[in-house]
């Protein structure tokens, strides 16, 4: 069973941080407009609480997570996240991908990461399952969250061909 106090502050970021960067992937993808983009970055946070919220009495995990989520963080808690925020910056800037390729190899190490972690913390194949599909569902919200290639609205498409081939590789790399 997790809770709250399973993970560190650095292991609730690192565990937080790979939905939002999985959903980076996809904004990258075929990138909106500013107003898409807005969009796109919202439907992150909001698809990852809408399926912390449907899956938390099914998952130990989930449950920990919507626990986590929905508590105010301590002083000290904010001050680790702040620091760990830091050194995460600190490292992007010292090697940030390049290219899209760097990018979605940088993303799949942290997932992987995420999962090795989450796994050494005791979680279930059941909790992993559920992790990963918090994963796809996020980045599915993003790739649905704005039209690409229209104008002020009008005409384009909701899924570009580049978000759909983001997303059957994701998909693909977790299991799905």
């Amino acid at each position: 069973m997790f809770n709250r106090d399973s993970f560190t502050v650095e292991e609730w970021a690192q565990i937080i941080s790979v939905p939002a960067s999985v959903g980076a992937l996809v904004v990258t993808a075929d990138p909106s407009g500013p107003m898409g983009m807005l969009g796109e970055f919202r439907a992150i946070m909001s698809s990852m609480k809408a399926y912390v919220e449907a899956n938390a009495a099914d998952s130990p995990l989930m449950s920990a997570l919507q626990e986590y989520m929905t508590t105010k963080p301590s002083e000290e808690e904010e001050a680790q996240l702040k620091q760990w925020a830091q050194g995460q910056q600190e490292e992007m800037k010292a090697n940030k991908p390049q290219t899209p390729e760097e990018l979605k190899v940088l993303i799949r190490e942290r997932t992987s990461e995420a999962l090795a972690m989450l796994r050494a913390k005791g979680a279930s194949e059941e909790d992993i399952n559920s992790f990963k599909s918090m994963l796809y569902s996020v980045a599915e919200a993003v790739a649905n969250a704005s039209k690409e290639g229209g104008f002020l609205g009008f005409g384009g498409t909701l899924v570009s061909d580049a978000e759909t081939s983001v997303l059957a590789q994701i998909k693909a790399e977790l299991g799905g």
